[in-house]
């Protein structure tokens, strides 16, 4: 039994997803929620998900099918559970099951939800006629997911309302934070932050902030490129809301133009890749290992169909770029640049959807680079528990090969803590660093102007003035002076103090 990704709370039988897991041992990533049965005590709600419920039922004398049902109505959906009971059931008796549970109760809600689902991912047929009557249910309660465009299925009455396709779904919760986020409220701060500042501070601004999202993004990979790259990236960056829809090709040349010229490449990966540290000559500390080769093109032209799809609706565009940068970041489909891509992805499917305008960055990256521990740990909410899932081995060379099939824990990943921490990143980097940006240089301008009412510096030294005096707590340290500054009085000095004080929002001066 494969029991690691929950314990069984004492004195309760596991029922719905957990006993699946339970009676076959599904090799699955965690669910977010796990049902369990107790004879006695109270409902009540444990950590991880776990729930304990007091129902007229008897668990070890539910069927799969029942167990499914009761799943589906309880604890919400999981492709990737019901992909891999599939795939080890008897899939013959198993249909026998499903067929009889449904000529029994065939206009049932979560009956039809199983019906088509089962269907949907199998692309077999059950030996059961459509259904005629009764009123259309949603696959997903929009109330507890967020969904896709809706695509009626006459057969099972069914509305499918997935965010992808069989070959990559993932979904995001309507948790209590994202409802408590907009990213109508985000796009309103933008548009204020744009309107309070003028075209030229702006303009300003923003150039120094495609240098930074650039730097941050290479930096998270501890990486310093060279100027050449570095630009290519900040060009790619001031262009993107240029950019039509993906496709393989495209996600190639964007990836060439990043990378070292000698790791470009013009498709998608055919080698396996992880990433790991070298923990001695022989030995490599593996923290991420992504699909196989063979796996890739499938991932990546049903993750382009379900990028597509989300584009069709009016959903959160955070939601949006959540699913499809770190959908594309865990299929890894390039030996090189992913991170970069991923990261650049997120401007791509803000600007498309026009939550930044044409020219606009918000430095994210900057945010990741900052809270570089939420950042692995936004990732570590997949890497971790995938990895025990995963046979490997490596060879004397630092190459790994895979070992068993894994293609469905990428497909139907659980987006949603990768969305707010995403929506948690964006708010900071619009409120406090871009926000940041434009202040300073509002008051570096009046700063220069009082302080050319002194004395006309050069532009070199009148910067590094400011930028030492805020280091300093608001002085010019002796150091400074003697090195930079002795031919400034001690009147001038005082004066470009006061100017430099009096101008400068306090937040960007130092403790001395």
């Amino acid at each position: 039994m494969n029991t690691e990704i929950f314990e069984r709370p004492p004195a309760t039988f596991a029922v719905g997803y957990s006993a699946l897991v339970e009676r076959h041992g599904l090799k699955v990533l965690p669910h977010h929620r796990w049902s369990f049965i107790a004879e006695r005590g109270s409902r009540r709600e444990l950590s991880d998900g776990r729930f304990v419920l007091r129902l007229d039922l008897d668990p070890l004398g539910m069927s799969d099918v029942d167990h499914l049902l009761f799943a589906l109505k309880h604890d919400g959906s999981s492709l990737e559970i019901l992909a891999a009971f599939v795939a080890d059931t008897n899939q013959e008796a198993f249909e026998d099951d499903l067929t009889t549970a449904i000529r029994n109760k065939p206009t049932g809600k979560y009956h039809r939800q199983l019906w088509f689902l089962y269907e949907w991912l199998t692309g077999r047929r059950l030996a059961v006629n459509d259904l005629e009557v009764g009123n259309y249910v949603p696959l997903l309660d929009d109330e507890d997911y967020y969904t896709g465009p809706v695509i009626r299925s006459r057969r099972q009455r069914v509305v499918n309302n997935m965010l992808g396709t069989p070959g990559f779904c993932p979904v995001i919760r309507r948790t209590e934070e994202l409802s408590e986020r907009s990213s109508e409220t985000l796009a309103k701060h933008i548009r204020e932050i744009v309107s309070d500042y003028d075209p030229d501070v702006l303009a300003r601004a923003l150039s120094y902030l495609y240098t930074k999202e650039t730097m941050s993004s290479f930096a998270i990979e501890r990486e310093t490129p060279k100027p050449k790259r570095a630009e290519r990236f900040a060009n790619l960056l001031k262009r993107v809301s240029e950019l039509g829809a993906l496709s393989e090709a495209v996600l190639a040349e964007l990836q060439s133009s990043i990378v070292d010229p000698r790791f470009a490449e013009e498709g998608f990966r055919t080698v396996q890749n992880y990433v790991g540290e070298s923990v001695g000559l022989h030995r490599q500390l593996v923290h991420y290992v992504s699909p196989r080769p063979e796996d890739v093109g499938d991932l990546m032209a049903a993750w382009f169909e379900a990028v597509e799809r989300m584009e069709e609706v009016e959903i959160d565009p955070v939601v949006w770029a959540a699913c499809a940068s770190f959908g594309f970041v865990f299929v890894h489909p390039f030996a090189d640049g992913n991170g970069r891509l991923h990261r650049f992805l997120i401007h791509y499917v803000l600007a498309r959807r026009g939550l930044t305008p044409a020219g606009m960055v918000i430095p994210v990256s900057a945010v990741m680079l900052a809270k570089r521990g939420e950042y692995d740990a936004c990732l570590e909410k997949l890497s971790k528990p995938l990895l025990p899932l995963i046979e490997y081995e490596i060879h004397d060379d630092g190459s790994l090969d895979v070992l068993n099939e894994t293609a469905n824990h990428y497909r139907y990943f659980d987006a949603t803590p990768m969305a707010e921490y995403l929506h948690r990143w964006l708010d900071e980097a619009v409120h406090e660093d871009l926000r940041a940006e434009l202040d300073f240089l509002v008051g570096l301008r009046k700063t220069r102007a009082e302080m050319s009412a002194v004395v006309d510096l050069p532009d070199r030294l009148a910067n590094l003035f400011v930028k030492v005096c805020l280091a300093n707590g608001g002085r010019l340290s002796k150091t400074k002076r003697d090195s930079h500054f002795d031919m400034l009085t001690d009147e001038e000095v005082a004066a470009l103090e006061r100017a430099v004080n009096a101008q400068m929002p306090s937040r960007f001066v130092s403790d001395a």
